[in-house]
């Protein structure tokens, strides 16, 4: 997890148990953060959904999507979900810093 929370842009690290409940966030654990996770957490749902629908024998592996701002880089498995929040212009200072 340091490793990860290291890297130049990294501004949050958070693991997801399997029913959509924080294990580990890098950052304070606030109610707009929950409220963030509860969304990731959907939305990994929908998506694995849809990958299955395409083809009931695929899985939803990693999902990379993003804003202005910043990355979400997210990677399911069948126990936990680990997301990486990134600065899409990442600076030498910005690592570590809240969303």
């Amino acid at each position: 997890m340091r490793r990860i929370s290291a890297h130049i842009g990294v501004t949050n690290f958070m693991v997801i148990n399997k029913d959509g409940l924080p294990l580990y966030c890098s950052s304070e654990l606030s109610k707009s953060k929950e409220s963030q996770i509860k969304h990731i957490y959907e939305l990994v749902i929908a998506a694995r959904r849809m990958i299955r629908d395409v083809d009931p024998t695929d899985d939803l592996m990693f999902l990379r999507t993003g804003t202005g701002q910043s990355e979400l880089l997210i990677s399911p498995d069948k126990d936990f979900t680990v997301v990486v929040v990134q600065n899409v212009n990442p600076s030498k200072n910005s690592s570590n810093e809240s969303l």
